[in-house]
């Protein structure tokens, strides 16, 4: 064996309690380091069984699941689509309802040209949603079944996803 691999198996913690209590480091044949490591750590009135020890799964076969972080999207509306937002609002509205109640929509709404006036149609530019997802994919495919999507009321080629860490929100 190596000076240098020597040296690094001297200087392990399991080594150096190994030294402690049993003395100096000797080359053990195969399953003999873990006997002797259990001996040395448990005295044999307080050894516990071999199969009562647990040990931390190291490897899985599946990856772990990824944490769902917050997004906020910025999704303008088409150029002369407010016919269609309106006409298809309701449905939109019922889709976001079943998002928002299932933990992935945090908040949503539209944002304006101009104020809203009575008698005048709405100057309606875009909405913006906070939703939960694990990419910025996940989010484009969540939004990618909304009414406003599939009625060509948002514009995606200039729509923005940012991760979205909330600083200050009513209620947290």
């Amino acid at each position: 064996m190596s000076q240098s691999l020597q040296r690094v198996i001297a200087s392990s913690a399991p080594a150096a309690v190994f030294r402690m209590r049993c003395g100096s480091p000797r080359v053990l044949r195969r399953g003999q380091f873990v006997d002797s490591l259990r001996s040395a750590l448990f005295p044999a009135s307080l050894s516990p069984p071999l199969s009562s020890l647990s040990f931390p799964r190291l490897f899985s076969s599946s990856p772990p699941a990824m944490a769902k972080r917050e997004f906020v999207a910025i999704i303008p509306d088409k150029p002369d689509s407010v016919d269609r937002r309106i006409a298809v609002r309701q449905a939109h509205l019922e889709g976001v309802k079943s998002l928002f109640a299932d933990g992935v929509m945090v908040s949503g709404g539209v944002y304006l040209n101009e104020p809203i006036t009575d008698g005048v149609k709405p100057a309606f530019a875009g909405s913006v949603v906070n939703i939960l997802a694990e990419s910025k994919e996940e989010v484009k495919e969540i939004l990618s079944t909304d009414p406003y999507t599939t009625n060509d009321v948002w514009d995606w080629e200039k729509a923005q996803i940012f991760d979205f860490i909330c600083a200050v929100r009513k209620g947290k």
